[in-house]
């Protein structure tokens, strides 16, 4: 992997730097470099403009953020560049596209967005590659540039200490020194999945929709044709799960099995050598989950955790609230899934299988708490109620406390009792409220592998008809987050709309382009494991608080 030396007296730019580092692109020293990466709000004096100058001869020189509008005007890298600068914009909310040469530079990104100023260039020299755009009074700029003819790239962006600390920014820079240096991508991951069809179709769409990842392989227990949108090209299906994980054609399984089987199903793919992807939660014990991370470890294999719920809207609205300190100190969280309904009887509802109605339906909760409070759990607490639903083995009603070092608390209520409507998500700070309403209620639909919408759950479980089933999606997604702060002024936070899925996109960038899958590991979801596991000791102790180690 190519390494670079990074020039900036920014004061944010130690974040890009980090991530540059954990892509294994560097930093390094500048006689080691195979490129320099620039970000100054200076003017360079002549000794590094001459160093500059010198660098660019031997290897590509590339400016970024504030470095072009330092730049003199008769400096020779505004020549060699051929970019040559025009005005620069107030800032304003951008949306970059991707430019004739920059599919690589845009490859699997999100709807990056940044509040940024950004320069109009008065003219482009011909031989300069034009990797990202953005629509300005009728017509395309570029902001990120790259001309092999003298070595030099220009990206505009990356001014403030916002842009510099977004992930999405360091990932494009990242791309961007990539192609300069000629570094291609590998070939698509070959996927295989492995599971039931009521989880699998969440996988399926997703692999089917993210470039670097194909879907070659699927034993999900299904017979007949294959999805509709994978009619192009449709995976093999599998009958013997064990052919699955040990096909020699695969590099990755996804196992979307029961959550009583997925310490096996992991394990032998594993131990054949595969990269898996474990579908949340992991598993039903802190010891298995140990056991599956060494495993992977010796083998020096990827290990991650798909965790649902962390791509929906409105939590990453809540999300976001809480870190920019909207509501000051959280110091109560309460989390909410379910409703009145008959359980349809599935494995899902069956303790033994699923891990009880906690593991089952309340770990994403538990994994979207433990993000927002960066504190360790002191003790849990669970309790649950068995007085309507006797036909399964799950609870009806389960409730789980959590208790943090810094004395804030959070809750965790998964009902198939509740009649009332209630939030699902509401965090109580120090300054202020947040509560998250409309939210997806376990009642309510879910596509299966072929797009097609099936009322999976709730009292008149497939009676509901498939434009019912929509409008009831439609509903559950549109939801809203409603500020309040303790002066007594509501604000209604808009909730940004879902653009795929976020963590198919960066095991697609680990796989192929060597990123870092970070906040997917063992070491994310373990904590979540060890949550759910003291909740079942607690409940069987009758609520008695219980360490989760």
């Amino acid at each position: 992997m190519p390494r670079i030396h990074l020039v900036s007296n920014l004061a944010g730019v130690n974040a890009l730097g980090d991530h540059l580092r954990a892509a294994g692109l560097g930093p390094t020293s500048a006689r080691s470099a195979d490129a320099l990466l620039v970000l100054i709000d200076r003017p360079l004096d002549h000794v590094e403009q001459e160093l500059l100058d010198r660098a660019r001869q031997t290897v590509p020189v590339l400016l970024a953020g504030p470095t072009m509008r330092a730049l003199p005007p008769g400096s020779p890298l505004i020549e060699a560049s051929g970019f040559i600068p025009g005005r620069t914009t107030a800032p304003y909310d951008l949306r970059l596209t991707v430019g004739p040469q920059g599919g690589a530079v845009m490859a699997r990104s999100a709807d990056f967005r940044p509040r940024e100023s950004w320069i109009i260039p008065d003219k482009i020299a011909d031989d300069v590659e034009r990797l990202l755009l953005v629509r300005h009074e009728m017509g395309e700029h570029p902001v990120c540039t790259w001309r092999p003819s003298t070595g030099l790239g220009i990206f505009t962006l990356g001014t403030g200490p916002a842009v510099l600390a977004d992930p999405a920014y360091q990932r494009l820079v990242g791309r961007w020194l990539r192609h300069c240096l000629g570094v291609l991508d590998a070939a698509p991951a070959r996927v295989g999945l492995l599971g039931t069809p009521d989880i699998t179709g969440t996988h399926h769409s997703a692999v089917d929709a993210t470039e670097g990842l194909e879907l070659a392989a699927l034993c999900d227990g299904g017979a007949g044709r294959l999805p509709a949108h994978a009619a192009g090209r449709p995976p093999r299906r599998v009958d013997d799960p064990d052919d699955l994980v040990n096909d020699p054609d695969l590099g990755v399984v996804i196992v979307a099995t029961p959550t009583h089987t997925r310490l096996e199903w992991a394990g032998r793919a594993l131990e054949a050598g595969k990269h898996v992807v474990v579908h949340a939660p992991l598993c039903l014990s802190t010891p298995d989950a140990d056991q599956l991370a060494e495993l992977a470890e010796a083998r020096s294999l990827v290990l991650a955790v798909y965790p649902e719920g962390r791509d929906d809207p409105g939590y990453r609205a809540v999300r976001a609230a809480v870190h920019r300190g909207a509501v000051g100190e959280p110091l109560r969280l309460d989390a909410h899934r379910g409703g009145f309904r008959r359980p349809a009887g599935t494995w899902h509802d069956d303790e033994r299988i699923s891990g009880g109605q906690l593991h089952d339906r309340g770990s994403a909760c538990v994994d979207q708490i433990l993000a927002l409070v960066d504190e360790p759990v002191e003790w849990v607490s669970a309790s649950t109620v068995k007085r309507v639903w006797h036909h399964v083995s799950n609870a009806d009603h389960s409730r789980l406390l959590l208790r943090f070092a810094s004395g804030a608390e959070a809750q965790v209520t998964v009902s198939d009792l509740t009649v009332a409507r209630r939030p699902r998500f509401e965090v109580l700070g120090s300054t202020g409220s947040l509560i998250l309403d409309g939210a997806f209620r376990d009642g309510g639909a879910f596509r299966d592998g072929e797009g097609k919408l099936v009322p999976r759950l709730g009292r008149h479980a497939g009676r509901r008809s498939e434009v019912e089933a929509e409008a009831e999606i439609l509903e559950a997604e549109a939801g809203s987050l409603v500020l309040i702060t303790h002066d007594g002024v509501r604000s209604h936070i808009p909730l940004a709309p879902t653009s795929g899925s976020t963590f198919h996109r960066d095991l697609a960038d680990c796989l192929v382009s060597g990123w870092p899958l970070s906040g997917y590991g063992v070491q994310t979801a373990r904590p979540v494991v060890a949550v759910l596991e003291a909740a079942v000791r607690s409940a069987a102790a009758g609520g008695a608080q219980v360490a989760a180690l």
